[in-house]
C-alpha cells in the first residue's frame, strides 16, 4: 500500500473586519499559519499515527482556537505559541483524545472477524486499513455510529461501532491476559454445536482471537469478545499463549506462511485472506511469524537495516523486505509505492495492483520475469535479525 497520508484540512481564517479587501485577508492569515505549522510537524510528523488538527477562527474579538490533538502537550504549546506571537482574545477549545465523552468505553474489542477501518466515517470512504477479531483498538473520539480509532500498530481511521465491542479498560485487560486461541487454519467456521451442519456463528481467518472455553472432542469451544458462544474444529486454532512462546521468525517460516496466501485477491486496505494490498500482506506474513510491522509500504520502509541491492541482489536472504517505487533525486524525493518478500534465487513473492498474491523473478530468463519490478527496485531492508545477518 503506498502512503495514505490523512486529508485534513487547516482553515485559518483572517483577522480582519468583515469589508477589509482579501488581500489583506490572505496576509492577515499567514501568521497564524507560520505559528502552528512547526507544532504539526513536531507532534504529528506522520499523521497516520499520530493527531494534530488545529484551526483558528476570529469570532468578533475573540480568536477560537479548536480542532484535536492527542497529547495535551500539543494543546499547551500551541496556546503559548499564539500567546507569545502578541495574538490577543485567544480562546483555548481544542479537544484532547482520548474525547472526554467516552471515558466510560475508551477501547473497544473488534467482534467481526475482519474489521474495515475507514478514512472517513462512511462505508463509501476509502478503505485504511483492517483489524481482526480480538484485537483491542483505542477509542478517540465518535461521529454517529463511527469511531476514530487507533489500532495496536497505532495507525488511526474510523471503524463502525457494530464492528467492536466498546467497554472498559478493566476488561479489555481481562480478555488480553486471559485464556485465548488463535485462528492458525487458512479459513474456519464458528457454529452453535460441535456439528459441521450446525449455524454459523462467525467466520474466521488466521490471526482472529477467541475466549478459549475449553476441548470438546475433535472442537474447541470458543466465544467471541462481545460473548456469542460456538464451536471451531480443533486444527483450526492454537492457544495463544502457546502459539506466541513458539513464534520463530526466520526466512523459512516467512516463506511458508506467505506462501499460504498465493492467488488471494488485491484489495486495497486488506490485511487478511479475504483481499491484501502490497504491505497488508507483508505485515499479516510477519505478524503470523510474531512481528508486527508498520502499516504502509513506506512506514515499513523506516523498519530494520539497509541492505544492497547492487551485485545482482547477491547480498538479500530470504524474509528481506523489498521495496519500489522511485529513487530520490535531485529534484525530487524518495517515493516508495509498493513492497515484497524476497525468496531466494532472485524470487518475490507479492501483492501487485490488481493481481493479488503471486511470485515473480528479477532474472530475465525466468518465465515470470517481471521487467517493472527491476526498473522500479528502491531499496531493501532486513528485518529478520539473527547472529548470521546481524550487521
Amino acid at each position: 500500500m503506498t502512503s495514505r497520508m490523512k486529508l485534513s484540512t487547516l482553515f485559518v481564517l483572517a483577522l480582519l473586519a468583515p469589508l477589509a479587501p482579501r488581500t489583506a485577508a490572505i496576509a492577515q492569515d499567514d501568521p497564524c499559519k507560520a505559528i502552528i505549522a512547526p507544532l504539526r510537524a513536531r507532534f504529528a510528523p506522520d499523521r497516520r499515527v499520530a493527531v494534530f488538527d488545529v484551526a483558528c477562527a476570529q469570532q468578533a474579538a475573540q480568536l477560537v482556537v479548536k480542532g484535536d490533538v492527542d497529547q495535551d502537550a500539543a494543546r499547551r504549546d500551541v496556546i503559548a505559541a499564539l500567546t507569545a506571537a502578541k495574538l490577543t482574545g485567544i480562546v483555548d477549545s481544542i479537544r484532547v483524545l482520548p474525547d472526554p465523552a467516552l471515558a466510560a468505553t475508551p477501547v473497544g474489542i473488534v467482534k467481526v472477524s475482519v474489521g474495515n477501518v475507514r478514512s472517513n466515517p462512511a462505508h463509501s470512504a476509502e478503505l485504511a486499513t483492517q483489524v481482526m477479531m480480538g484485537m483491542v483498538v483505542k477509542v478517540l473520539k465518535r461521529q454517529g455510529d463511527w469511531y476514530y480509532v487507533q489500532g495496536p500498530d497505532k495507525y488511526l481511521g474510523w471503524l463502525e461501532g457494530a464492528a467492536m465491542h466498546l467497554t472498559r479498560q478493566s476488561v479489555a485487560d481481562a480478555w488480553q491476559s486471559g485464556p485465548r486461541v488463535i485462528v492458525t487454519g487458512y479459513f474456519g467456521v464458528v457454529r452453535t454445536k460441535p456439528d459441521a451442519a450446525a449455524l454459523p456463528v462467525s467466520d474466521a481467518v488466521p490471526g482472529v482471537l477467541f475466549k478459549d472455553d475449553g476441548l470438546k472432542g475433535q472442537w474447541r469451544a470458543v466465544e467471541t469478545p462481545d460473548g456469542r458462544k460456538g464451536f471451531i474444529e480443533r486444527q483450526l486454532v492454537s492457544e495463544y499463549a502457546a502459539w506466541k512462546a513458539s513464534r520463530s521468525l526466520t526466512g523459512e517460516t516467512v516463506e511458508e506462511t506467505a506462501k499460504r496466501f498465493i492467488g488471494v485477491p488485491y484489495l486495497w486496505g486488506g490485511t487478511s485472506p479475504k483481499g491484501m494490498d502490497c504491505s497488508g500482506f507483508t505485515k499479516t506474513v510477519f505478524r503470523l511469524n510474531g512481528l508486527e510491522l508498520n502499516r504502509d509500504a513506506n512506514q515499513q520502509a523506516q523498519m530494520g537495516n539497509e541492505v544492497p541491492t547492487d551485485d545482482d541482489l547477491r547480498q538479500l536472504t530470504k524474509g528481506d523486505l523489498m521495496f519500489f517505487g522511485q529513487r530520490a533525486t535531485a529534484e525530487r524525493p524518495e517515493r516508495i509505492t509498493h513492497v515484497g518478500i524476497y525468496l531466494q534465487d532472485k524470487q518475490i513473492i507479492h501483492t501487485p495492483g490488481g493481481a493479488g498474491v503471486r511470485i515473480d523473478s528479477f532474472d530475465p530468463m525466468a518465465p515470470n520475469f517481471n521487467d517493472g519490478l527491476v526498473r522500479s527496485l528502491v531499496r531493501a531492508r532486513r528485518i529478520i535479525v539473527s547472529p548470521r545477518t546481524q550487521p
